[in-house]
């Protein structure tokens, strides 16, 4: 059956009074502007709003006007809301905003076959993965005692179902197939059981991520979200913060071995090792055909 769009009535009042309370003053002058009224049969529909920065997304919200559905904290300066065609419209002629998007379905990405890694050592130990998917079933002995249920954005426990998490954790740092088989697996559930799920929560899992890391640590994003902005804004602050976000869960666990040796590295060092003919066997197995595997945005 397919996912609905939209959050329980809990979490958009969580929502709203996360935004209210980490909302600084607003500088009097500054004016919300105000939308026509919505032409009949003009219903608000979900949508992500990328502000300029995190106080421009503040100003936007001092009003009480928006219906905000989630506000992010840490890798995205903006939120979640209901808008008509009429008000999204004016919000993308605000200078204050960057991008305004349909909140859609996104699915995952197909996977490539398992294989033995290419050697044990480095093998990954002490970095983290963080795997942004269908949830990782932790249970299995698969991971033995690394991996464990860090998040779950879509509201639920954080259950795995659907098979591709756990499966896209097995390919990064699995015991027998593995890329780093001695990383440690954090499961961070943003799509269904039927392989998809709204932006707005593969978005809420990259900003926890970019507030909870354990560092030294990668992140894998295995959905097809090449093209929002909000979610390529969210990826370059959270690589900015030293987690960088690739598509594949070999380029994952290759770059889980390196962080092993080399634990600080800045992110335009690491961008650039993943793109060498180091990690170029990871980059052939990538059947997502991203071009450089960062989740986009990521060459800056």
């Amino acid at each position: 059956m397919p996912r609905r769009f939209g959050l329980p009535s809990v979490y958009a009042a969580a929502a709203l009074a996360t935004a209210v309370t980490t909302a600084a003053p607003v500088v009097a002058s500054v004016v919300v502007p105000t939308a026509p009224a919505p032409a009949p049969g003009q219903p608000p529909r979900p949508y992500l709003v990328t502000a300029v920065d995190r106080a421009e997304a503040r100003s936007l919200l001092a009003d009480g006007r928006l219906r905000v559905r989630r506000y992010y904290t840490s890798a995205l300066p903006g939120f979640a809301t209901w808008l008509t065609d009429d008000e999204a419209a004016v919000l993308r002629a605000d200078s204050r905003v960057r991008a305004v998007e349909p909140d859609r379905e996104v699915h995952a990405l197909g996977l490539p076959p398992r294989r033995a890694p290419s050697s044990t050592s480095p093998n990954g130990g002490g970095v983290t993965v963080y795997v942004l998917d269908t949830g990782v079933d932790v249970t299995r002995g698969t991971f033995g005692d690394r991996a464990w249920r860090a998040f779950d954005a879509t509201g639920g426990q954080g259950r795995a179902c659907g098979g591709h998490g756990t499966r896209t954790a097995a390919l990064a740092a699995g015991g027998r197939h593995g890329a780093a088989p001695g990383a440690r697996v954090a499961s961070v559930k943003v799509l269904g059981c039927d392989r998809s799920g709204p932006l707005s929560d593969v978005v809420a899992g990259l900003d926890w991520v970019r507030g909870h890391a354990r560092r030294p640590a990668v992140a894998v994003l295995a959905v097809d979200a090449a093209r929002s902005p909000a979610v390529n804004a969210a990826a370059r602050r959270l690589r900015r913060s030293g987690v960088l976000v690739v598509t594949s869960p070999l380029a994952a666990g290759t770059v889980a071995r390196h962080l092993e040796s080399h634990p600080a590295p800045a992110p335009s060092t690491l961008a650039s090792w993943l793109k060498s003919t180091t990690a170029r066997d990871a980059i052939r197995q990538n059947p997502s055909r991203t071009p450089n595997l960062l989740l986009h945005g990521g060459g800056r």
